[in-house]
């Protein structure tokens, strides 16, 4: 059995904290790693809102236009219907992806060559202050320039800094689906098994999505929402970002 990249990742994570790793494979695994030769890791993936989140396609648009201009770069609020691309099927969300895309660049890259124009919508030019443009989108999308960074580590002309009710509906998705992949690594029957080889077990699940932007507040509640039992003494969410693991939070246990 290979080494997924989630894995590579979590392990060059741990390693850095000063953890000894080591992989499990060619049957040997479950765990997937083992921690100072006692602590047993299991690795998960999940996708929060893949291919079905408005504000994440938006973060696309903004990546797709390039690298800022010496270091010039904006917050944009995004504002949708929650569900737009969820419930459709492949082409239309395609198709709706496609008419998004091509207006919402048009508008960045005309409001990134001047900050101070008039910013044009779909059907009519919106007025705006410097610094406040609001673009209207086909099916009700509307985002806003809402303020140039005073820091871009990231090195982009655009970044979604609000997005709609995101807050309200992503903490419960979270929840609700790192719940799923808690209960599904605990009824795998080989990690049942093994169980007694290990002294202790730590679940490490990765999320390319949303945990990164989460404030304190919402992993405290996405901690009081799981449930868990054995064999699991560590619980964490680790957002990966490209080729490195980005933010870590314990959602029980101690802190790593």
């Amino acid at each position: 059995m290979t080494v997924n990249r989630d894995e590579e990742l979590v392990a060059d994570w741990l390693r850095i904290q000063g953890y000894a790793v080591r992989h499990l494979t060619n049957g040997d695994d479950p765990p997937d790693l083992v921690v100072d030769e006692n602590i047993a890791v299991e690795v998960t993936t999940i996708a929060s809102f893949a291919f079905t989140s408005v504000w994440d396609f938006m973060e696309g648009v903004c990546k797709s236009l390039g690298h800022a201009e010496d270091g010039r770069g904006y917050f944009i609020a995004v504002n949708a219907d929650e569900g737009l691309l969820q419930g459709r099927g492949g082409k239309e969300v395609a198709a709706i992806k496609r008419e998004l895309r091509f207006h919402a660049k048009i508008a960045l890259r005309n409001h990134y060559r001047n900050p101070n124009a008039t910013l044009y919508g779909v059907d009519e030019p919106v007025s705006f202050f410097p610094l406040n443009g609001l673009v209207r989108l086909p099916y009700g999308v509307d985002i806003r320039i809402i303020g140039p960074m005073r820091d871009n580590p990231d090195d982009v002309k655009y970044e979604v800094a609000m997005g709609g009710t995101r807050a309200v509906w992503v903490v419960p998705h979270l929840a609700e689906t790192i719940q799923a992949a808690i209960c599904k690594k605990t009824n795998n029957r080989m990690v049942q098994e093994r169980i007694a080889s290990y002294p202790e077990w730590w679940l490490v699940v990765t999320d390319p999505q949303y945990s990164q932007g989460l404030a304190e507040d919402d992993v405290r509640t996405i901690a009081e929402e799981i449930h868990y039992g054995a064999p699991w003494h560590r619980i964490m969410l680790a957002n990966t970002q490209g080729n490195r693991i980005g933010a870590v939070r314990c959602l029980t246990g101690a802190e790593s």
